[in-house]
């Protein structure tokens, strides 16, 4: 019976820390640095750099003070001339701006943009390539079912 309950708040335990801590992003700032982002912790502090960046080429990123959320993005800009990414972007930001739908400034206008936003701890640098968080919830719900089958068949 204790098994049960340990096992029980083991999973809990588990599955509460990613809800618990706080959101983790790569972040750079330009297409050098981002070939080897570090990673930040994101606060009010993150998401308004990554504010001050946006604005430094696009002309409507609204000044938001305090999320209780954040996101995080994967900007990249290139010519449309020759595909040479000329700025790139990964970091923390605030969810209440429409980050992948910003008016580029008039001299960006020859620009493409590609442009990524997800939810999970350090998903923003290749997010086909990274478990989700929900990737291990559904991962550690499995082994806690495999020990508890286990432990009621006796083995």
């Amino acid at each position: 019976m204790w098994q049960k309950v340990i096992l029980g708040l083991v999973l809990v335990t588990f599955v509460g820390l990613q809800f618990v801590n706080s959101l983790t992003c790569y972040t750079c700032n330009t297409p050098q640095s981002c070939q080897r982002p570090s990673q930040e912790v994101c606060s009010d502090y993150t998401a308004n750099k990554t504010s001050s960046w946006l604005s430094s080429i696009h002309s409507d990123v609204p000044q938001i003070k305090h999320s209780d959320k954040f996101k995080c993005v994967n900007l990249t800009y290139a010519l449309n001339s020759n595909n040479v990414i000329t700025n790139e972007y990964l970091g923390c930001y605030h969810p209440a701006i429409n980050v992948c739908n910003l008016r580029l400034n008039i001299s960006y206008t020859v620009m493409r943009r590609n442009c990524k936003t997800c939810d999970w701890d350090l998903c923003n640098r290749n997010p086909a390539g990274t478990f989700s968080s929900s990737t291990y919830t559904i991962l550690a719900s499995i082994v806690g079912l495999l020990f508890a089958a286990k432990s009621n068949l006796g083995i």
